[in-house]
């Protein structure tokens, strides 16, 4: 048995010996492995990927109680298995295409060598038809060309020259109401900034101007700087109070983190109210203060009409008790005392 099983064994190394020496057998065996080792890798590479991204994302399920680390665990299970799985299906995937497109091309390399050159025969006779073709062209081109050169020049020499005198018309008649157009607008801009001047001049000089504006100056300054640091203060509260919210996750960073973010918030937002109600106040007292005389020539006379009021109402009060008086005296008939 020794003896029949090396001699079949002898005449099968001879067999697989002669057959890899075939051209057929080594194109089909290098095509086999050049496609397993492209196919193969991106395989692997596009296995690793999307595994790693799959483990990864069921480790986020336990992460909570694992304090995070299955994802990278995941992550590297995922991309490990990825990598064989992929490895294995493009590998057998690119043996297989590989061996087989070989196999294919080497049997029939007859047939695709005459298709190769029928084809190269035909693009030849197509490209010596349009080259003569486009000899035709250019020629027939060539004499029209030369037929229409001179009217040509013609009627482009016409049409500049034309062109030339309505620009130059244009040019003129546009140059002259610019110059015109530039003297209205001077003088236009001399008598506006006259009376700007004039009237910047009276209001600068005017008194209640004056007042208003540094009154208004004064409450935006004033107004500003407790509005800063009441919002400050407030925006830096409330900042603390959110902090405190995930302040468990961030070991308590959260707190002076957002407490610095509220009190800036609360800084600027309170200096913009405040300036803005201390000018608004500032600027209506600043004026009342200049109108204090009719304010105060009102208030009296406003006075004195309530006053003449109160005196008809006293003489008409007067005047009903008088009658009423009368009136009870006659109905009784005894005497008033």
């Amino acid at each position: 048995m020794f003896t029949v099983v090396r001699a079949r064994s002898a005449r099968t190394a001879k067999v697989v010996r002669e057959q890899a020496k075939e051209p057929l057998v080594q194109v089909t065996a290098a095509s086999a492995v050049g496609g397993a080792a492209v196919l193969g890798t991106g395989g692997a590479a596009t296995g690793l990927f999307m595994g790693g991204a799959a483990g990864a994302a069921i480790g986020i399920v336990p992460a909570l109680f694992t304090f995070g680390l299955s994802i990278p665990v995941g992550a590297v299970i995922g991309g490990s298995c990825g990598l064989c799985l992929g490895g294995a299906v493009g590998g057998t995937s690119g043996f297989v295409g590989g061996g087989t497109t070989a196999y294919g091309a080497y049997t029939k390399r007859s047939e695709i060598r005459s298709l190769f050159a029928r084809v190269d025969a035909k693009l030849g006779a197509g490209l010596g038809l349009t080259l003569v073709y486009l000899k035709a062209a250019k020629a027939r081109v060539t004499a029209k060309a030369t037929t229409t050169t001179s009217a040509m020049k013609a009627y482009v020499a016409a049409s500049v020259a034309m062109a030339r005198r309505k620009t130059t018309s244009l040019f003129t008649a546009v140059r002259v109401k610019a110059i015109n157009m530039a003297g209205m607008t001077k003088q236009k801009a001399s008598r506006v900034a006259e009376v700007t001047r004039t009237r910047g001049m009276d209001m600068a000089r005017d008194k209640t101007v004056q007042v208003t504006a540094a009154s208004a100056a004064t409450g935006a300054v004033v107004a500003g700087t407790g509005g800063a640091a009441t919002g400050l203060c407030a925006g830096g509260v409330v900042g603390a109070a959110v902090g405190v919210v995930p302040a468990i996750f961030t070991f308590g960073l959260s707190i002076p983190f957002c407490a610095i973010v509220g009190g800036g918030c609360g800084f600027v937002t309170g200096t913009a109210v405040g300036s803005t109600a201390g000018a608004v106040a500032g600027g209506a007292g600043g004026y009342s203060y200049t109108q204090r005389k009719a304010i105060g020539s009102s208030v009296d006379s406003a006075v004195s009409k309530m006053n003449d009021a109160a005196s008809k109402v006293k003489v008409m009060a007067y005047g009903s008790a008088e009658h009423v008086q009368a009136r009870l005296t006659g109905t009784t008939g005894g005497s008033s005392n």
